[in-house]
């Protein structure tokens, strides 16, 4: 291992575990680890893909189309910026109450993260990833057209630039910890850009089946968390009623005491567990038939 690559790993791994020293504190940082769990975790995904489109290519001779993809990803994050700022717009001109258009973003949000975590699940062996990108390469190449893999590669990111927005919308509702989430996104686009480096240097050489179980993990948290705020938000919109129960207030957590937001994030429980199960199920399936 040469030099700048050590270099490369050394700086990754001092930014991730201050951003986790930071975020232990208990003073006023609420928001830091959430706010850099959910860009480390979105970013990576982008960056996986679309180093490994980036390998592919290299391996079946189309280096050439590279910058394409460069290119294209590059488009991606500008309009996912773009898409925050129609976003933050549409929020701040509409005549809906606050805590309605928050508590409705906090559950979409819930919701996707959901959607995510089974995607994750779907992909955490390495062979089901790269039958996914080269189905994806392939069908562009296949189309001969740098369109086409352009809007693979656009895709790619922007469906993480998007799902970043909406996540970063239900995260800064009505917090006080805007200093903790601005600088968990700074760390984490910094750790982003090394690591993008270090993906490339290593040619994914990552064990991704730990990367995704562990990413399903945290987004299956925030998924729990969001459903109980965005219940609590319509709550105090007086859309939904409010049952009190005798449990403790936990609102880092998004538990409330009361019985709709922890219906609802017993359900969210029992969705995710049901995921695990099935996934699972299904590897074990495949390795009992190939026995």
């Amino acid at each position: 291992m040469d030099l700048k690559l050590k270099f490369l790993i050394t700086i990754t791994f001092a930014i991730i575990l201050s951003g986790m020293v930071f975020a232990a504190e208990p003073t006023g940082n609420e928001g830091f680890a959430e706010s850099f769990t959910i860009l480390l975790r979105e970013g990576l995904e982008a960056i996986l893909v679309i180093a490994a489109i980036i390998a592919y290519l290299v391996a079946a001779k189309h280096k050439d189309k590279v910058k394409t993809v460069y290119l294209w990803s590059g488009l991606a994050v500008v309009v996912s910026f773009f898409t925050a700022f129609i976003i933050d717009i549409f929020f701040s001109a509409t005549d809906t109450p606050k805590e309605i258009l928050e508590g409705i973003t906090m559950l979409i949000a819930s919701v996707v993260l959901l959607y995510v975590t089974n995607w994750l699940l779907g992909k955490i062996e390495s062979k089901k990833w790269n039958n996914y990108i080269k189905g994806k390469v392939d069908d562009a190449l296949t189309k001969n057209s740098s369109f086409a893999l352009g809007l693979v590669s656009f895709l790619a990111v922007y469906r993480e630039g998007f799902e970043t927005v909406l996540f970063f919308k239900a995260l800064t509702a009505g917090t006080m910890d805007l200093s903790g989430i601005l600088l968990g996104m700074i760390l984490g686009f910094v750790a982003l850009a090394i690591l993008f480096m270090l993906i490339i240097k290593l040619e994914q050489k990552l064990p991704l089946n730990l990367v995704f179980g562990a990413t399903s993990i945290l987004l299956f948290v925030l998924s729990v968390k969001f459903a109980g705020k965005g219940i609590h938000e319509l709550q105090e919109a007086h859309i939904i009623p409010e049952t009190v129960i005798m449990i403790p207030k936990i609102a880092d957590l998004g538990i409330y005491p009361t019985i709709e937001t922890i219906s609802v994030q017993i359900i969210a429980l029992i969705i995710g567990a049901a995921l695990v199960y099935i996934h699972f199920a299904k590897k074990e399936k495949i390795n009992i038939s190939s026995n």
